[in-house]
């Protein structure tokens, strides 16, 4: 747990983080725990958590960063090898991430996906985009992922599947065996659509 960092990116549901914060210290009391926080209504959230933990610490931007440059952000500015990822609306049910490490295989381990260059299920209706849905994706609503090998390919960014560019050059250069399948139903609690049923996704 020494070489592991929870990031946790946050825009204006400070109750979410609160949820998940409760969630996370139940079962992994010591590790560090990073909120990047986006907020752009001049609130200074979660200092009362930092007054009283050492290992929790807020960045506050006072702009909306969203959620995959500001993922992007914790990723390239950890100074651990590996960070659990986990959205603002979700709450951990028993310890994940030894289990996740059984799994890992190189770039990431969560919920994979098969998706389309724009982002989209063959399932999701009126999908948009092309009919190749050949790329494996994981969802970055909890996701295991190795900073070093992060590193290696195209950044998270501003998009409804912020990770598509960095699965679509992992398919392209074919180290789709960096990434490995999880059953994240079985130990998190997902707020569906939490925050952006709250403030949209901006796009």
């Amino acid at each position: 747990m020494e070489n592991i960092e929870i990031i946790s990116v946050h825009y204006k549901t400070p109750e979410y983080i609160y949820e998940q914060y409760e969630s996370v210290r139940n079962f992994y009391p010591n590790i560090n725990y990073r909120v990047i926080d986006g907020s752009d209504n001049g609130e200074r959230y979660f200092e009362d958590l930092e007054k009283k933990d050492v290992n929790f610490v807020t960045e506050r931007f006072g702009y909306n960063i969203h959620h995959g440059p500001g993922m992007d952000y914790g990723i390239k500015t950890s100074n651990k090898d590996y960070l659990l990822i986990i959205d603002s609306d979700v709450t951990l049910i028993k310890p994940i991430i030894e289990d996740m490490i059984k799994e890992f295989k190189g770039y990431s381990v969560g919920k994979l996906l098969t998706l389309n260059s724009s982002g989209y299920e063959k399932t999701q209706k009126n999908y948009k985009g092309d009919n190749n849905f050949i790329y494996s994706y994981i969802h970055p609503y909890c996701m295991l992922i190795n900073r070093n090998s992060y590193l290696e390919f195209k950044p998270f960014i501003k998009h409804g599947a912020p990770c598509i560019e960095s699965m679509i050059d992992i398919y392209n250069k074919n180290k789709i065996n960096l990434l490995s399948n999880f059953n994240i139903e079985n130990y998190v609690n997902l707020r569906i659509r939490g925050t952006c049923s709250k403030w949209g996704y901006n796009l």
